[in-house]
This record gives C-alpha cells, structure tokens and sequence, in this order.
C-alpha cells in the first residue's frame, strides 16, 4: 500500500494547488488500479479506469513519475486475484438496462418514476445514470435535472471538507438529507467536467 499512498499523498498536492476536491483529480478506485499495474507509458495510464483525455493531457506526467520513481527502488508485487491481464478491460458501452434508464430520463422522466415504472429501488437507477455520466451519455450541463443551484453549493461545499469524496462522510456532513445515489451522480458528473 505504500504506493497507494505516495499517490493519494500527490493527488492532495494537486488538488490543493487547483483548490479543488481530491476526488476531482482521481477516484481511490483510479489510484488503486495505479498501485496494482505499475502504469509507466502514457498508454498503459490510458487503460486505467477513470483516465479520459482531459485528465491524461493533465495528470499523466506526474503520476508516471511517482510511479516511476517508485519502480526504481521497491520490486512490482502481484495481487491475488489478478487476471492475467495487467489491466482489467475498460466499459465502452451501457449494459441494456442502464440503456433503458437513461432512455427514459432523456425522454424527462424523473429517477423516482424511471424506479417505479421499472421495478428498482432509485439507488439501482442512481447507479445507471452514473455508468451513463462516466462513459460520457450524459452530460455535465444536466445537472440541473437532479440539483438546484443552492443544493449544488451545499453539496459542492461537503464535498470539499472531505478530502477523499467518501459518500458517506460527505451525506452525513449533510445530515443525511440526500440520498447517496444523488451524491453518486453529483461527484461523477463533478468528475466528468473539465479542471
């Protein structure tokens, strides 16, 4: 884990210096898959999950470095449970229920309606509107349709007293007045915005 940390340690650096939440920059789930593949080409730290365009333009460098200077005195280690692929294939498409949600929700249905109509409880829907936001379906600008813009400066100001985005530190900062679903598509879409 002491790679893991070396790049949350850095991620810190580089969100306090674009005064942004630590999350903006790279998930935990981002930099884990980086301490587990040992990235050191622009194109291997392409595969990782959670790496597009924007943020390999921006972040590349340095978190190959750290990687790099690492490699120079500590041994790879393997993890049980690998595949023997050093990277696990990354989603470039909705499974055909996340399909039909954001289907819906661009038709205007509501997350509630889309969950009674289909069956799911709305965490379920949550999560495929997310899938939807990461693979780049839905954009930022339909913010609007889940916050208003008072929420969004209540949840945008939790978000950032809790360095590491984790939902439910960030909801209970809230007073658990949000559903963690909500909170799920708040920091993805944060996520999918340019720096």
């Amino acid at each position: 884990e002491v790679l893991f940390e070396q790049l949350r340690a850095l991620r810190r650096k580089l969100a306090d210096e674009r005064d942004v939440p630590a999350y903006v920059i790279f998930s935990d789930v981002s930099l884990r898959e980086m301490a587990r593949n040992y990235p050191t080409t622009v194109s291997e730290f392409r595969r990782i999950p959670g790496v597009g365009e924007q943020k390999l333009k921006d972040f590349a460098q340095p978190f190959l470095s750290e990687i790099k200077n690492y490699l120079a005195t500590n041994p790879r280690r393997t993890f049980s449970g690998d595949s023997g692929s050093p990277f696990r294939r990354r989603r470039s498409r909705l499974n055909d229920s996340e399909a039909e949600t954001l289907r819906r929700f661009q038709k205007g249905e509501s997350v509630d309606k889309i969950a009674r109509a289909r069956g799911f409880v709305t965490n379920t829907i949550c999560g495929h509107l997310v899938a939807a936001i990461e693979l780049g379906k839905l954009v930022p600008q339909s913010r609007d349709r889940f916050f208003t813009a008072t929420q969004e400066k209540e949840i945008t100001a939790a978000f950032h007293q809790v360095s590491d985005g984790n939902l439910v530190d960030v909801s209970a900062l809230l007073g658990n007045r949000y559903d963690i679903g909500l909170l799920r598509i708040f920091r993805a879409l944060r996520t999918r915005e340019p720096l």
